[in-house]
């Protein structure tokens, strides 16, 4: 019976990372042939067919946001939240319901997720994952109907309009439900099985024999509150991150950028670097490393009953990956915004040979 059920475990999630892998490459190419700009002639480099409402295929429209979000959300939830808006029509018709109030509702699910997340079950606990993958079908759904509503194509993240922050804190105070949630957790299920046994255990000092007695505990950097606060240094470090690399390529590349060269010339750069493999890496690496990547691999480590190991691993290794990945974006946007707005650098490229790495 479990050799049957690991089985079946395995199966399922080498059925996700072949789809994920696959469609990353759907998008790689679609990428190769996309004017991340609207050309002077107002014509892609090729026409686009897609086999599907564009609505409703992830690869259609291409934008930094989506070329950085992360599996999940962009080839699954995505896709059922723009279904959901197209079969109810709840952005034509629905319009007693705002964006924001679907922001608001998907704390509620996650609060309720999070009650379900410190059970001792781990029937339970998968239910609470359960809830927590609706409130980020939620979540993306008050984004696609707030951009229909506006007739914005593609994955944006309108940056400092007052539905960007009430999405922003309603995400962060789904993490912080979800966080909280396994630290009450980890505080309940000291020492018991499912790795929980390396929680430190509170022991009678050396110093019990003396009449003024204590009690102290192991390290306290194995307690599970210095390792939860840790896991949230690092969710909130990844989401600032994430969040402004996904500002400034927006500006860089999907944008106008007030320069001293041609219009002309100034799409043809933003396209090349569009394309450029340097850019598809990075997207890539925060597609894998980003705020709501992270939340999924913790929800991940729920449902298989791993939530300490997780926990352990995300603030002792990850943050190095964080660092790096921020320190090459960086020296990669600066080399690109130089790239693109220099007066005397000429750019070249053809349709499958791009001189920019």
């Amino acid at each position: 019976m479990c050799s049957s059920t690991f089985i079946s475990k395995t199966c399922l999630a080498f059925s996700f990372l072949l789809y994920f892998v696959g469609m990353d490459l759907l998008l790689y190419f679609r990428v190769q042939d996309y004017d991340v700009r609207p050309s002077t002639n107002d014509s892609q480099a090729s026409p686009y067919h897609s086999p599907i409402l564009c609505d409703l295929n992830p690869i259609c429209t291409v934008t930094v946001k989506a070329m950085t979000l992360d599996h999940p959300n962009h080839y699954i939830l995505s896709p059922l939240a723009s279904l959901t808006d197209y079969l109810l029509g709840i952005s034509r018709s629905w319009t007693w319901l705002t964006p924001n109030a679907i922001s608001f509702s998907h704390v509620v699910v996650a609060v309720i997720g999070a009650r379900y997340v410190t059970r001792s079950s781990l029937f339970h606990r998968r239910v609470g994952v359960v809830l927590f993958q609706v409130r980020a079908w939620l979540d993306n759904l008050d984004g696609h109907v707030a951009r229909t509503r506006l007739n914005v194509k593609g994955e944006r993240s309108d940056v400092g309009s007052i539905g960007y922050l009430v999405d922003g804190v309603c995400d962060g105070l789904g993490c912080i439900a979800l966080t909280v949630a396994v630290f009450i957790f980890l505080k309940r299920n000291t020492n018991h099985r499912g790795g929980y046994e390396r929680l430190p255990i509170r022991t009678i000092s050396s110093s019990s024999l003396s009449p003024h007695s204590t009690v102290s505990s192991t390290s306290f950097w194995r307690s599970p509150l210095y390792n939860i606060l840790m896991m949230g240094l690092h969710f909130c470090l990844t989401s600032i991150a994430w969040n402004r690399y996904i500002s400034v390529y927006q500006d860089l590349l999907e944008s106008d950028v007030p320069s001293m060269i041609s219009r002309k010339d100034l799409y043809d750069r933003q396209t090349i670097v569009f394309r450029s493999s340097s850019f598809w890496t990075i997207a890539l690496a925060w597609k894998i490393f980003n705020f709501h990547a992270m939340m999924d691999y913790m929800l991940l480590a729920i449902f298989l009953d791993r939530i300490w190991e997780y926990v352990r691993f995300a603030w002792l290794q990850l943050p190095t990956v964080l660092f790096l990945l921020i320190l090459i974006s960086e020296f990669h946007y600066t080399y690109t915004y130089e790239k693109i707005l220099s007066v005397n650098d000429s750019l070249r490229y053809s349709s499958y040979t791009l001189t920019y790495p």
